[in-house]
């Protein structure tokens, strides 16, 4: 059965209906914590058409998004397989469906299929290179180009679906300030790359937003496509 989530639709046969009696189909809503910050992984979540938001939050209350997991993964996935608790909070973003399944189920598949670790290493792989490449670009690339960047790697989470998302969120994936992050998607609204209003940004000329974008874009498209994770990262 297709789930809408490439790593369920992508499972071996064996893992696949191992798995399937512990899954459930879940709607959720924006804003939704499903994994508290510094709590136990009770629960995985594989988004379909969902995307969940990993966050800092800090002592004061404030809270900075960091990552976006869409259908290509699941969320929590390195302190369930390290069976730590989270030192991040998962929110959803996007409302959606998203598949839930029990972590330990998980955990217990894993440690008896070889095939199934091998598949999350890989994924896990894919996200700590986003994580290392982000850093690194947010230290050195200028605000508009990685404005471009975050803009097609959001749509490859979600092809041909508008993006959605507040001048504070996308200052906090970009290390930069919110009046910064406007001023580069006004410019590149202003060139024809995108529309962009009341937070809903639909992109207008694909290849042109590809040249504006610095090169961790095509950096991290090269390493996702290669481990597999996410076939269709191109589409839309």
């Amino acid at each position: 059965m297709a789930y809408g989530n490439h790593f369920l639709d992508t499972l071996e046969r064996a893992d696949e209906a191992a798995l399937r009696p512990h899954l459930r189909a879940v709607d959720v809503a924006a804003g939704q914590i499903l994994i508290a910050q510094d709590a136990e992984v009770v629960e995985v979540h594989f988004p379909a058409d969902a995307q969940l938001a990993n966050l800092v939050r800090f002592s004061d209350g404030w809270a900075i998004e960091t990552a976006v997991v869409g259908r290509e993964g699941l969320s929590g996935l390195s302190p369930c397989m390290a069976d730590t608790p989270c030192g991040w909070e998962v929110a959803v973003r996007t409302p959606g469906t998203v598949h839930v399944m029990p972590a330990r189920v998980l955990q217990e598949r894993f440690r008896a299929s070889p095939p199934l670790l091998n598949q999350l290493l890989r994924l896990s792989y894919i996200y700590q290179m986003q994580a290392v490449q982000h850093a690194a670009c947010n230290a050195v690339h200028a605000a508009l180009p990685r404005v471009a960047r975050w803009l097609l790697s959001a749509s490859d989470l979600a092809p041909g679906e508008p993006i959605r998302f507040t001048q504070e969120e996308l200052a906090g994936l970009l290390g930069a300030q919110r009046t910064t992050v406007n001023e580069a998607a006004n410019q590149l609204r202003d060139r024809g790359a995108i529309s962009y209003a009341r937070g809903v940004v639909r992109i207008l000329d694909r290849a042109l937003l590809e040249r504006l974008a610095c090169e961790c874009y095509e950096m991290e498209r090269g390493r996702i496509e290669g481990a597999g994770v996410m076939p269709e990262a191109r589409a839309g």
